[in-house]
């Protein structure tokens, strides 16, 4: 497809965005709320799995440090929910550079193994504070405001979110344009060849789980304002398993993956809900489960059978052919 041809797409995909509200029921734009907001959480996911190689399972866990942090400083000090943005960005960033310091060493299943366990820890860490409500969480958080008017209806917070996440995807497709993200693409070529290329690949791995860290934090500041309830339930490791299912479905190679794993993830889950009743009458809530395990195995056996085609030569080559230039070139004369 040309360059023509996707910009025309692209602006199509945004005129049914902006129009989505005009032609779609109340419930339908709910729907593309959650699927905004889990596909932020998602697109950290693809950075830091498809793209950098390090598989994590805690992504929810950042998603609440985010929403408890904003639920507490708008709700407990009664500040602005803006305010509660550079909080749980500070927060979140900050958790995730000292659990990134300490795990982004290992390697393989260590690592993942790691992140479910800090991820345990943190949900259970809500649990169990009575500073934000324990497993009754905090209620009541305030809408977000924009110049007066607060984002009260699924409508009006609607172009909030795909703004947000709009803006997002732009931003790492030039992340990845650059010399810092073909380093992050290198990454997936080994500790070696990542060295030989002049990186330090702790440091490369350390800023990508900060900034996917970070995406989550927006995903976490936008679910709390928009449910206007947290609590610990949303942010448990079966939901970091479902980010990490949304990123799969999607193409953990592409960006737009994170957004077309999150739709297809939220509307077959909200299908499973309203018909599973009807193809198993008396079964129990828990099948759903049982549904999407079976759905995660068929898609972990097609990546892996898949592996050789996803991304592992071409970004490695343009990190090569980006950094053989800067390595080679002798030093300039004092």
């Amino acid at each position: 497809m040309g360059r023509f041809r996707v910009r025309l797409v692209g602006w199509g995909a945004i005129l049914l965005l902006v129009l989505a509200p005009l032609l779609l029921s109340p419930f339908s734009i709910t729907l593309l709320n959650y699927i905004g907001i889990y596909a932020l959480a998602a697109l950290g996911l693809v950075l830091l799995t498809g793209i950098g190689g390090m598989l994590s399972f805690g992504q929810a866990a950042f998603v609440g440090i985010a929403a408890y942090a904003t639920a507490w400083l708008t709700v407990k000090e009664d500040c602005s929910p803006w305010l509660g943005l550079m909080l749980a960005l500070l927060l979140t960033g900050g958790g995730a550079a000292i659990l990134g310091a300490v795990t982004l060493r290992l390697g393989g299943h260590f690592l993942a193994l790691s992140t479910i366990a800090w991820g345990l820890a943190i949900y259970f860490l809500f649990g169990n504070l009575a500073i934000v409500g324990q497993f009754n969480g905090i209620s009541d958080v305030p809408p977000i405001s924009i110049g007066g008017f607060a984002l009260v209806s699924s409508v009006s917070i609607y172009y909030l979110i795909w703004t947000v996440l709009v803006a997002v995807l732009l931003l790492a497709a030039n992340l990845l344009g650059s010399r810092q993200g073909r380093a992050i693409s290198a990454l997936r070529g080994g500790r070696i060849m990542v060295e030989s290329l002049g990186i330090d690949p702790f440091r490369i791995k350390l800023a990508t789980f900060v900034m996917a860290a970070l995406l989550s934090a927006l995903s976490g500041w936008l679910y709390a304002h928009m449910s206007r309830f947290v609590s610990p339930a949303p942010f448990d490791v079966n939901v970091g398993i479902l980010y990490l299912l949304m990123a799969m479905v999607g193409g953990m190679g592409h960006l737009l993956g994170a957004v077309v794993g999150a739709a297809v993830v939220t509307l077959l889950k909200n299908s499973t809900q309203d018909y599973l009743p009807i193809i198993a009458p008396g079964a129990s809530s828990q099948l759903e489960i049982v549904v999407f395990a079976v759905l995660f195995i068929l898609l972990l056996q097609r990546a892996r059978r898949d592996r050789a085609l996803r991304i592992e030569v071409s970004p490695i080559g343009e990190a090569i052919g980006s950094y053989r230039g800067r390595i080679s070139r002798p030093p300039r004369a004092a």
